[in-house]
């Protein structure tokens, strides 16, 4: 109990460093383009580095920073380590998506702008159904699934 409330702790704190940084990665990038809006002067390169800035430093808290922190990249399993590589591969997946279409933000690409975008989507919902087996470990989710199967083996079925 006392180890799940200090995991608890240390993923608040984790995510507290993550949110800090993204808002101040955010007021950055609302501020350039204030800037833009106001002196009707935006360098759209610009605002494209500091867009991929963001996305770059979100996957990094959220994937590298955070799971360190919170201690889940000690000792890794196997299983664990292939989920964490599969994380890493989404992210890598879709953040070159996102990067695809933030870089192509000033062009008319017509329709093609929403393929990075689904792409995108469809690898960050791999990454959620990921993400459990990664923090978990397949070894919890068994012993969960043997301790629902034990009282019917103590009805005399062995």
């Amino acid at each position: 109990m006392e180890n799940k409330e200090a995991m608890e702790k240390k993923k608040k704190a984790a995510q507290k460093l993550t949110m800090r940084v993204l808002l101040a990665m955010t007021l950055i990038v609302i501020g350039y383009a204030v800037y833009g809006l106001i002196t009707k002067d935006i360098n759209m390169i610009l605002f494209e580095i500091l867009l991929i800035l963001f996305v770059t430093v979100y996957l990094v808290f959220s994937d590298v920073v955070e799971p360190w922190k919170t201690g889940l990249l000690q000792d890794l399993t196997p299983d664990r380590k292939s989920a964490y590589l599969k994380i890493l591969a989404a992210d890598v997946i879709g953040a070159g998506a996102l990067f695809y279409w933030i870089s192509g933000m000033n062009s008319e690409a017509g329709n093609d702008f929403l393929i990075p975008v689904l792409i995108y989507f469809v690898a960050t919902q791999m990454k959620r159904k990921i993400r459990p087996e990664f923090e978990n470990g397949k070894e919890e989710t068994g012993t969960e699934a043997e301790t629902e199967a034990d009282p019917e083996d103590d009805n005399g079925e062995q």
